[in-house]
């Protein structure tokens, strides 16, 4: 299975994610890896404890209680594959 950063490199999904960072300097990049790193955290967070999210999370549908979940475990999968490009750059960088 060819990973997040080589689908990208190779013109498939996040290519313009992979396009966009392939210019920005290491600075940027970490610090992005952060942010995206935090995100992730907010996200199994919320999984865990969606009360500290969501006020009212048990009064609201089952439906809508599992959509929310069902978001964030989508958006943490999103996130990680955007990490594995920006760390692909890197290494591709230290390669050059």
């Amino acid at each position: 299975m060819s990973s997040a950063y080589e689908i990208a490199k190779a013109g498939g999904k996040h290519s313009g994610w992979y396009k966009v960072y392939r210019v920005y300097g290491q600075r940027q990049i970490v610090k992005s890896i952060r942010n995206l790193e935090k995100q992730i955290a907010y996200h199994e967070n919320w999984i865990a404890n969606p009360l500290s999210k969501i006020q009212n999370y048990h009064d609201l549908d089952a439906r809508e209680r599992i959509g929310l979940i069902t978001g964030w475990e989508a958006d943490i999968r999103r996130q990680r594959e955007l990490v594995g490009i920006l760390q692909g750059i890197l290494k591709e960088r230290e390669n050059e």
